[in-house]
């Protein structure tokens, strides 16, 4: 363990020194909660750098990425040595974004009706796609499953259940050398949000990463973070990554759950949701 931390500081170094000499961004990486807007603070994130954005699930893929080249992005629930990673490379900026999870549950459902989902088998996915939407949302909101079993079923993805997720989000939430965004401030107006709260957190993302832009400038990019005319995802990649949403509304919980999904949330992931500043009690 010792050894591979003085490699992963080593590559780390190796990271940090161009961007020091050329003055640019400092290093950072991405970590959304799955269904969270990911691809809006992608799209801003690339604007912002130049940069393509490159998903990893493991350290040190930093070491032969140049700053030119991308930057570093990935989804909750990290696994163990990806975390023990991150541990070795402590001045590593991380940008959280986090969404209200009763919106993520539902949107959750819709993305396993669509498309295959880290962690689900054949069988248990067109079971689920058989039952009613009440039924999904309550699975969605209860399913528990192992990181280990994602890790070796989909290499590509750290996705995990949704309870998985939330505490591992509060974890890196909570911790104040952290940014953490939100995906309601983000979305803008084409979202159902604002366009102050847009700009603004547009302006939070670029000074993190140690980036001074005009408001001219900031308009420019929230302007552009729909659609699919721009590509931040590296040569023929767009393909893979749609933008942007497919309701992806605030608030569509609302509308969603029944009481019965209210007590399942709240006993399952009630008290992330106040650590994430969502709800100040499970009184809702």
């Amino acid at each position: 363990e010792k050894t591979m931390n003085r490699w992963t500081k080593f590559f780390y170094t190796m990271l940090l020194t161009p961007l020091l000499l050329l003055g640019e961004t400092s290093p950072f990486t991405l970590i959304t909660i799955p269904k969270a807007g990911s691809h809006l603070f992608i799209k801003a994130l690339h604007f912002m750098t130049g940069s393509p954005a490159i998903w990893h699930t493991f350290f040190p893929s930093s070491c032969y990425i140049s700053p030119e080249k991308g930057f570093l992005y990935t989804h909750f629930c990290l696994t163990p040595q990806l975390e023990q990673n991150y541990r070795a490379l402590p001045k590593l900026k991380k940008i959280i974004v986090v969404r209200d999870l009763r919106d993520v549950a539902v949107s959750i459902v819709g993305q396993i009706c669509k498309a295959p989902w880290p962690g689900m088998t054949l069988e248990e996915r067109n079971a689920f796609k058989k039952l009613p939407f009440d039924q999904q949302l309550l699975f969605v909101i209860n399913y528990e499953y192992d990181v280990y079993k994602v890790a070796k079923n989909a290499p590509n993805s750290n996705q995990a259940s949704l309870a998985r997720v939330a505490r591992q989000a509060v974890q890196y939430a909570l911790d104040t050398k952290n940014l953490v965004v939100r995906y309601e401030n983000m979305v803008g107006e084409e979202g159902g949000g604002s366009l102050a709260l847009q700009l603004d957190e547009l302006h939070k993302l670029a000074k993190f990463i140690g980036l001074e832009l005009e408001d001219e400038q900031i308009h420019h990019i929230a302007s552009q973070l729909y659609g699919n005319e721009q590509n931040p995802f590296g040569k023929e990649e767009l393909a893979n990554y749609q933008s942007t949403f497919s309701k992806g509304k605030i608030g569509s919980w609302k509308t969603a759950f029944n009481e019965a999904h209210k007590q399942a949330f709240k006993a399952k992931v009630g008290k992330a949701l106040i650590d994430l500043g969502y709800e100040k009690s499970m009184d809702w």
